[in-house]
């Protein structure tokens, strides 16, 4: 009699096979949706930058046809009035509060996204943003962030005279540039002054404005100083240079005290070296958030020749990295320190938490023979 030979099922590798085919999908479907918000993100990069592009090719012609590298006061008003915006916004307790802002970028639909301060938003149960056409938008908050005095908010929708406004660099500014400031002071809406750049790389304390410890405790830096005249309702306009690029955002003012809240010729500006990197980390991060660089240590402001630390942080970088009290600091990477300023300034304007610096550190006075030392950046706690 002949033996049949049966079909032996071996479970084990069925079952493996299984769940090496549900790795596999996972894996693809992980891929899938990081590739669709990484395409998302690139659409709406590729509306602002084409909506960039049309705005720098505009300024080329304007400036062919009139045969000067300047724009008047008068073209760059007119450049940049649709993209000015009054921003209104209800605190809990019902009453209103006015700021100004601009359209910083376009999303991948048919709205965009507006730059403000975070004093102008912060605390705030709804915001409606008023264009230079009548029309008022409501908007909702995407992030802020409380050291730069920053916030992003967002409209789904744009009128069709708003464009991006096209950031400038405040690190080529020069004392005496003429600037031009627009915003809504005391509510009186699309108002334009002009002045110059009074001084660069201001450092302003935040607890001097009123914020609350531990934000208080840290300071805005590289603040441009102008006399373009601001008031109360300015705060959130762009700060513009010769060409209408942003080179800045109006957020404070000096006063003449005793409780009246006029400009008496001091006025700051958030530099846009400092808006590009934070308002970019609140759109474009998960968190909707912009993680400042962190030493960890106290300095004092006022000595000269370099940085002179009185405090180091334990546990902090400065601390990993065996800095102590009464070190100074008199280069990082390649940037030589003359006051304490040209090091939080160059943080600012390029590191990121994570990044390694060069410091060269003089210990016990001792200039003749200066320690190199790495440092890797933390995130301000």
């Amino acid at each position: 009699m002949e033996k049949t030979h049966g079909i032996v099922v071996d479970t084990k590798f069925i079952l493996l096979m299984f769940l090496v085919c549900v790795a596999i999908g996972g894996g693809f479907a992980f891929i899938y949706l990081d590739l669709n918000a990484s395409f998302s993100a690139l659409k709406s990069n590729y509306a602002t930058l084409s909506d960039q592009m049309q705005q720098l090719q505009d300024l080329i012609e304007s400036l062919h046809q009139g045969q000067v590298t300047n724009l008047t006061a008068v073209q760059i008003y007119n450049r940049t009035k649709n993209s000015v915006v009054l921003i209104s916004c209800t605190l809990s307790n019902g009453s209103i509060v006015e700021g100004s802002g601009f359209v910083y970028s376009l999303d991948d639909d048919s709205g965009g996204y507006i730059v403000t301060n975070n004093h102008v938003v912060e605390d705030t149960t709804s915001q409606n943003v008023s264009f230079f056409n009548g029309t008022t938008i409501t908007a909702t908050i995407v992030g802020t962030d409380v050291y730069s005095d920053l916030a992003v908010i967002h409209v789904d929708s744009l009128p069709a005279q708003a464009h991006t406004l096209i950031l400038g660099n405040s690190t080529l500014l020069l004392v005496g540039e003429p600037v031009y400031a627009i915003g809504n002071p005391f509510g009186l809406m699309d108002s334009m002054t002009s002045g110059i750049v009074s001084q660069l790389g201001r450092v302003l304390r935040l607890g001097d404005f009123g914020v609350p410890a531990p934000y208080g405790n840290y300071s805005i830096v590289d603040v441009i100083q102008t006399d373009a005249a601001v008031n109360p309702g300015n705060s959130g306009g762009p700060l513009l240079n010769n060409l209408g690029e942003v080179v800045g955002i109006t957020f404070a003012i000096e006063t003449g005290g005793d409780g009246v809240d006029a400009f008496v010729g001091v006025g700051y500006a958030i530099p846009s070296v400092l808006i590009g990197r934070v308002a970019s980390s609140i759109i474009n991060t998960p968190s909707h958030t912009y993680n400042h660089p962190y030493m960890g240590i106290g300095y004092d402001p006022n000595y000269v020749g370099g940085l002179k630390i009185v405090m180091v942080n334990d546990p902090g970088p400065a601390h990993d990295a065996d800095l102590q009290v009464n070190d100074i600091i008199i280069r990082v990477d390649n940037v030589t320190v003359s006051r304490p300023e040209d090091v939080v300034v160059y943080l600012e304007r390029y590191k990121s938490p994570g990044d390694v610096i060069q410091l060269l550190v003089v210990r016990n006075n001792d200039f003749s023979s200066p320690s190199n030392v790495s440092l890797t950046l933390g995130t301000r706690p």
